[in-house]
């Protein structure tokens, strides 16, 4: 009977021994006395923040620099956890903590799971989360996807052309997709998806353009359904698709609009000409009633298109007569030439 009651025991320990996370590692005597933080990231867009909401456990760096994280409470599935850690020996709700005014504050974002085991060696401040052991590869998924993107920007800085430059604009987020892939973690490639996408990244507008043709993003929603079926990343990620896709549609929307409006004005204005010119003519008055009879005679015969002579001649007046009768004409009737006259007959 002991037998069995030391084999449960030992089958026991055999469980919790494989069901907690044990993040570890030492840092260099700058952050002594200080205080490392592990969060968890629900919102991938937000990774970079330091949100204190979303603290899961803290740990004292001791004497020698060192610190852990245990316990057997985070997810059985993959998730995105981040520790960090800086010099405010504050309170954590301090303001400097929450806008992430800490002076020598660094971070490390990694994919992780109840079972893991990571130590992260923060030997030198300039290289800290270096040399990381892990138990799987998964573990360090970011932290290579980092390094690859910092070469990629290297590059960006070290071009003497606008040509270079563009062809790395180009070819950034693509670089980035495609290595992510390899790593065979959707998480990975969805951490990726959020470094290329983000809206102050360079290489959004060449996002959105490949977004309307390429498979790539639906396939990487199949990927994560199938390895993280009702995770809130899921969620998210489709947001984000949708918000990309219609933030696109609104340009071609845009555009649209603005021919139409174009339309719209020029048509406005072609109707209000011709309901001026209509109005205009509407408002023509009975020359009869404005003209005397003898300018009424003069006005009638030069709608015959006759000289001033022959009508000088035809009332038996002189030219100089005829000449003064029309400018009165003109005066009365609001009109400026003989080319005015047929619209009051």
């Amino acid at each position: 009977m002991s037998k069995l009651y030391l084999s449960l025991l030992l089958f026991i320990l055999c469980l919790q021994s494989h069901s907690q996370f044990n993040f570890s590692g030492v840092v260099n005597e700058d952050f002594i006395d200080s205080t490392v933080y592990l969060t968890t990231i629900d919102d991938y867009n937000k990774s970079s923040l330091f949100l204190t909401e979303k603290i899961i456990q803290e740990s004292a760096i001791d004497s020698l620099g060192q610190f852990s994280f245990k316990g057997d409470f985070l997810s059985e599935k993959n998730k995105f956890y981040k520790i960090y850690i800086d010099k405010c020996n504050e309170n954590v709700t301090n303001y400097n903590h929450l806008l992430n005014h800490c002076d020598d504050s660094n971070y490390v974002i990694f994919i992780a799971n109840n079972n893991d085991e990571i130590y992260f060696p923060l030997n030198d401040f300039e290289q800290m989360f270096c040399s990381v052991k892990y138990t799987r590869n998964q573990n360090v998924a970011i932290h290579k996807i980092d390094s690859v993107q910092e070469t990629l920007l290297v590059n960006l800085q070290d071009s003497k052309s606008d040509k270079q430059r563009t062809i790395i604009y180009k070819n950034y987020f693509k670089k980035l997709q495609k290595y992510s892939k390899t790593l065979n973690e959707p998480l990975a490639e969805l951490y990726a998806y959020q470094l290329y996408s983000d809206e102050k990244s360079f290489s959004r507008i060449s996002y959105l353009d490949d977004l309307k043709t390429s498979k790539y993003y639906k396939d990487l929603e199949a990927r994560l359904e199938e390895r993280y079926p009702n995770s809130h990343y899921i969620a998210q990620y489709k947001e984000d698709l949708y918000r990309d896709n219609v933030h696109d549609h609104i340009g071609n929307f845009n555009i649209i609009i603005a021919v139409l409006g174009s339309l719209l004005g020029i048509s406005l204005l072609v109707n209000f000409f011709l309901i001026y010119k209509k109005r205009k003519k509407k408002q023509i008055v009975d020359y009869k009633t404005v003209l005397s009879p003898q300018e009424q005679k003069v006005f009638e015969l030069m709608n015959e298109k006759i000289t001033n002579k022959e009508i000088a001649e035809k009332l038996f007046i002189s030219v100089s007569t005829v000449k003064t009768h029309i400018n009165n004409i003109y005066s009365k009737l609001g009109i400026s030439s003989r080319k005015d006259i047929h619209q009051f007959f």
